[in-house]
């Protein structure tokens, strides 16, 4: 990929990972274009990466549109990760843990200090804090190439969880304790034990995430 390409990739990679865009939403060409500092022509070959990778959609003679992962794209999702994140911990070179602590304290005093009256902003940094989370278990393994798949792979699930997040405003709140669980575990060098916790947790996440696509 051309390298102002791949920086715009990169770009709109962090942006759906992030929840700037939402699923269904129309991408304006020149805006986009304007806001990154790059021609159009390099946007499309951005754009062309992420049609292939499923995190967007081209319709004919309306444009490009943020996709909105199906129930099976989320089950090819899980399994991947049921495999990507216990596996680095376990056979990993675990790097740079000991930063998991601080990022799930960070979401239990989100999580403490809103309750039950979260706002759409406590509840997105509580997301960011879990996708830290998921993505610090992964750099763990100390793989340039695991960190890219991981990367694509936040982004499409921060585009699934947008459809349970609008049914469940308290569905990212769910997932602090498990994180919780799995941090002291690997505080304690328990890495076997804290990836079936982790896969377990996994798992259940995908059998819970049916009931949002009924």
């Amino acid at each position: 990929m051309h390298s102002q390409s791949a920086i715009a990739h990169s770009a709109l990679l962090d942006g759906i990972a992030s929840g700037a865009y939402l699923p269904g939403e129309k991408l304006n060409e020149v805006n986009v274009a304007q806001s990154l500092g790059i021609s159009r022509n390099t946007l499309r070959e951005a754009f062309a990466t992420l049609v292939s990778e499923g995190l967007l959609e081209r319709i004919p003679n309306r444009g490009v549109f943020i996709a909105e992962p199906t129930r099976e794209d989320l089950a090819d999702m899980y399994a991947a990760r049921m495999v990507l994140e216990p596996g680095a911990l376990l056979w990993g070179r675990r790097e740079g843990l000991d930063e998991l602590d601080g990022i799930v304290a960070s979401a239990e005093k989100l999580r403490d200090s809103a309750g039950s009256n979260a706002s759409e902003e406590d509840i997105r940094a509580i997301a960011d804090a879990n996708q830290d989370f998921h993505r610090a278990i992964v750099a763990s393994a100390g793989s340039a190439g695991l960190n890219h798949s991981m990367d694509r792979i936040l982004a499409q699930m921060r585009l699934g969880f947008a459809r349970a997040n609008r049914i469940n405003h308290q569905f990212h709140v769910e997932f602090i304790a498990q994180n919780r669980t799995v941090t002291d575990l690997i505080a304690e060098q328990r890495w076997e034990l804290a990836a079936n916790q982790l896969a377990g947790f996994l798992q259940r996440t995908t059998d819970n995430i049916e009931r949002y696509f009924g």
